[in-house]
């Protein structure tokens, strides 16, 4: 796992230091609203624990699980946000990640939380944006997936912005969750600046 930037974000493995940030996102429910709603401080605090442990895992050439990192403005070297690529198969995502198995498919569920200080600047482009084009760089990946509510309208503005696909064959149509995906072969943005 690396750190790199962007024009205005640096995006680094989560620390221990960030546990407070992280702890004071779950359990905000407006933050959390379109993911399932606020969790208590102590799952909070297990989660993020659970996110150090699984990081360090990865570091050290082990199963990639979920990769977690922190979104800090370069501005003012305040942590905004995090995001993650996950590996992990949901009862949401069975469908989609059960296939690349059969298909060989490398892929990742990619997520984001920001602060709601960090709302309207276009961070979620540019920190995501990021994230991809480290995923289909460092980690070779060859397809990133997206689940999000259908209630989440910003969400599905900015995936799609990002180039995410919507395939309406793919939908599941009992769930209130959307999915699109990006292919690693029609990628073509870039907004890293420098890996750290």
């Amino acid at each position: 796992m690396h750190s790199f930037t962007t024009e205005r974000l640096l995006i680094r493995p989560l620390i221990t230091e960030d546990e407070d940030f992280f702890c004071q996102q779950y359990t905000n429910e407006k933050v959390m609203r379109h993911t399932g709603g606020a969790i208590r401080k102590e799952e909070a605090s297990k989660a993020f624990q659970r996110a150090l442990r699984a990081n360090k895992q990865a570091k050290i050439g082990g199963k990639k699980s979920l990769l977690s990192w922190a979104i800090v403005c370069l501005n003012n070297e305040t942590i905004i946000g995090t995001q993650t690529l996950s590996f992990l198969i949901r009862p949401y995502n069975a469908k989609v990640m059960n296939q690349a198995k059969v298909d060989g498919i490398k892929q990742a569920e990619i997520g984001i939380i920001l602060s709601p200080k960090a709302n309207g600047k276009l961070f979620p482009e540019e920190a995501m944006g990021a994230l991809i084009e480290y995923g289909f760089t460092y980690i070779e990946l060859d397809k990133i997936n997206a689940f999000y509510s259908n209630i989440n309208l910003a969400t599905k503005r900015f995936v799609n912005k990002l180039g995410f696909v919507y395939n309406s064959a793919l939908q599941d149509s009992n769930s209130q969750d959307s999915y699109q995906y990006v292919d690693k072969s029609l990628w073509q943005k870039k907004f890293i600046y420098q890996i750290c």
